[in-house]
């Protein structure tokens, strides 16, 4: 078998994260011998509106200030910082999804107290991190428009007062490039993978191997007719290069 940092020496790995995004994928590509090819199909954009999070940053105090992604912590910082709102943001306690939302929140000056597991950096692993917050804890939960409602329905079932606020809305991208020579594909978001298809068919990726970031976004390849080729254990950037290299080597070895 390659060694671990050619794993995917000669193949093409397509990234379809948006392009803000798209370092630490290539990153984890790159480590492993691959070629990251970005192609970015969604972009992340300003909501319509910022008057939820204003007026959630000017009323009662909240006690945590939950993020379940790096792009909702950097628009809500910058948003904050505009307004001049932002020591608001010191108030409350910090948990972050996983290592990357955290890494984003640590770099914008704040102070994270509750990362899941590594092996459970989702809504439902933040859910269970947060177990012990009692009723009545106020909580702000900034995020894209049409995001998972698991972590606020869990919080709320609990007794939690949680505010929800757009701060940012998922776009595809418009008029992609002609699509580039690829070996394999990464999607980490189920709209990244629908902008995909929505352009260029479930047909395009036939050739390919297939790597889905977790269950949400296989679940959209299933309703899509994608078929997923590997899937990591672990929410990761690193994990999902490593998915890849895996499944590689189980097909170099058949």
């Amino acid at each position: 078998m390659a060694s671990n940092s050619s794993a995917l020496r000669g193949w093409r790995v397509l990234l379809t994260r948006p392009h803000e995004q798209i370092a630490a994928l290539a990153d984890a590509v790159s480590a492993l011998g691959g070629a990251p090819v970005a192609y970015p199909t969604i972009e992340l954009a300003p909501p319509p509106s910022f008057d939820a999070l204003d007026a959630a940053l000017a009323g009662p105090a909240h006690d945590w200030l939950v993020f379940t992604s790096p792009s909702a912590v950097r628009f809500t910082v910058a948003r904050a910082e505009a307004t001049r709102a932002r020591a608001l943001l010191a108030r409350p306690q910090v948990a972050a999804v996983g290592a990357e939302t955290a890494r984003a929140a640590t770099d914008a000056g704040l102070v994270v107290a509750v990362v899941p597991a590594a092996d459970e950096q989702r809504q439902e692993g933040l859910a269970a991190a947060l177990a012990d917050l009692g009723a009545g804890t106020r909580v702000l939960f900034p995020q894209a428009i049409g995001g998972r409602e698991l972590l606020r329905d869990a919080l709320v079932a609990r007794g939690c007062v949680v505010d929800v606020v757009p701060v940012s809305q998922t776009l595809p991208v418009r008029d992609l490039p002609p699509l580039p020579a690829f070996d394999a594909a990464a999607f980490a978001s189920p709209s990244a993978l629908k902008a995909f298809v929505a352009r260029w068919g479930a047909g395009a990726l036939a050739g390919a191997t297939v790597a889905v970031i977790g269950p949400t976004t296989g679940a959209a390849a299933r309703e899509l007719g994608v078929r997923v080729d590997a899937m990591p254990d672990a929410p990761s950037m690193p994990a999902l290069a490593a998915a890849l290299a895996a499944q590689r080597a189980k097909g170099a070895g058949a």
